[in-house]
């Protein structure tokens, strides 16, 4: 993982996409586990199943995400950096 910019950005790109995407109003749940000796983020539609892990790609192997469970983040709002790059995809 060194030097791979996808590398410890999974919170906060799983944070705003969350945000961006409507929430737990939309079905969508943040989830976290830890693969190859890391903690990874990544956000679950508790309605359809699906994951969605835009940086999955940091992984030599794939995340295993039965082993994730449901987690709340630091805030309720979008938080400093996720405001951010909500901004930057945005544009």
């Amino acid at each position: 993982m060194k030097n791979n910019y996808l590398a410890g950005q999974c919170y906060i790109v799983s944070e705003a996409l969350y945000h961006m995407l409507g929430g737990k109003a939309a079905g969508w749940k943040p989830i976290r586990m830890r693969h190859e000796g890391v903690s990874h983020w990544a956000l679950m539609n508790e309605q359809s199943g699906i994951i969605l892990d835009m940086t999955m790609k940091q992984f030599k192997t794939m995340p295993n995400y039965a082993k994730a469970v449901g987690c709340g983040f630091l805030t309720k709002k979008p938080s400093k950096r996720a405001k951010l790059l909500i901004s930057l995809m945005q544009k």
